[in-house]
């Protein structure tokens, strides 16, 4: 009876055995399937375990804070604000060379031996820097900065045009002047389209090439003239006429669309033409007042024969802007008539 019992014990024994080692199997499969089909990069979940305290958010450094969207770089508000920088670096060495020059020049006590030097260093860094920090805070597209760029030039050259014409009519002017008005100019002339363009994502490139043209344009235009008038080039108004003229596209360029191409060949088919006829000219005749009338003749004519040939080959959709359908109308009758009275109409679609 006592061997009855053992081998009863032992057969128990051996079925809770069985029962745990399945359990155990069946447990390992599920952690093994979960493992499978849980999400990349998350841990399972343990009810035992206490949740880990989250990590506090890092602030974030400079570097990223300026690479965030909306920043052409950490150093840049836009994509255009490299270009400014330069622009203003250049423009403040030129005219701080040219005050630096006049400086050493005029017998004053602050006279350097290296005054020209010295004035483009400081011009250079002083207003370089005042460019890189409206820049970094100010975003503008790279069209943007490069009309700022062509304002600046056009500005510094209306400066020394500004001080030649001063100095043929006012006798013992300072020697600093040409060197102040030409940076007085060149910010001048950076800041007017920076300002206009102020809330504006970008320039249009049909607007930047109707200022760079109206600028060339001008100049090419008093050149002209001003030999045709007096068989030689005044300084004064040739380096203010492209101010003027960058003005003149600056104000058609806000009051009209027009396409980069349509700009760029309304500008170079005369100019080209123009200087043709001034060299052919200028080869047959020793007078340069007949050079100077042919060459403003032939540019007169390029300009008809490329609006004629532009004209004519343009799309007819772009001309067709008004279209006109015959149709049937209704109207309501005078009174003592028919009801109704119809009647051939037009339609129109503007």
């Amino acid at each position: 009876m006592s061997r009855l019992a053992a081998v009863l014990v032992v057969a128990a024994a051996a079925r809770e055995a069985s029962a745990q080692a399945r359990a155990g199997a069946a447990a390992a499969l599920v952690d093994g399937y979960a493992q499978v089909v849980r999400p990349m990069g998350e841990a399972l979940s343990d009810p035992g375990a206490a949740s880990a305290p989250e990590r506090p958010e890092a602030s974030p450094s400079a570097r990223e804070l300026g690479s965030r969207p909306g920043r052409a770089s950490w150093l840049s508000a836009g994509r255009g604000g490299p270009v400014f920088a330069l622009t203003e670096l250049v423009a403040g060495g030129v005219a701080g060379a040219l005050v630096g020059t006049g400086v050493a020049g005029s017998g004053s006590p602050f006279t350097a031996p290296q005054g020209g030097d010295l004035g483009a260093l400081l011009g250079g860094v002083t207003v370089g820097a005042l460019g890189l920090v409206v820049q970094y805070f100010q975003p503008m597209g790279l069209l943007a900065a490069c009309a700022a760029a062509l304002g600046a030039g056009v500005g510094a050259l209306a400066g020394l045009g500004a001080a030649v014409m001063l100095a043929e009519r006012v006798f013992g002017l300072p020697a600093v002047l040409p060197g102040l008005l030409a940076l007085a100019g060149s910010q001048v002339g950076a800041l007017v389209p920076l300002s206009l363009l102020w809330t504006a994502a970008e320039l249009s490139p049909g607007d930047l090439a109707l200022v760079g043209a109206g600028a060339l344009s001008a100049l090419a235009l008093t050149g002209l003239v001003s030999v045709a008038w007096t068989t030689s080039l005044a300084p004064g108004p040739a380096l203010v006429a492209p101010a003027l003229g960058a003005a003149v596209g600056g104000l058609l360029a806000a009051a009209t669309e027009l396409p980069a191409g349509a700009v760029l060949r309304f500008t170079g088919v005369p100019l080209g033409v123009a200087v043709a006829c001034y060299v052919v000219a200028a080869a047959l005749s020793a007078d340069v007042r007949v050079a100077a009338i042919t060459a403003l003749t032939g540019a007169g004519i390029a300009v008809g024969v490329t609006a004629l040939v532009t004209a004519a080959t343009e799309p007819r959709s772009r001309r067709a802007e008004v279209e006109v359908t015959p149709t049937m109308s209704l109207l309501p009758p005078p009174p003592g008539a028919a009801p109704w009275a119809a009647g051939p109409a037009l339609a129109g679609r503007f």
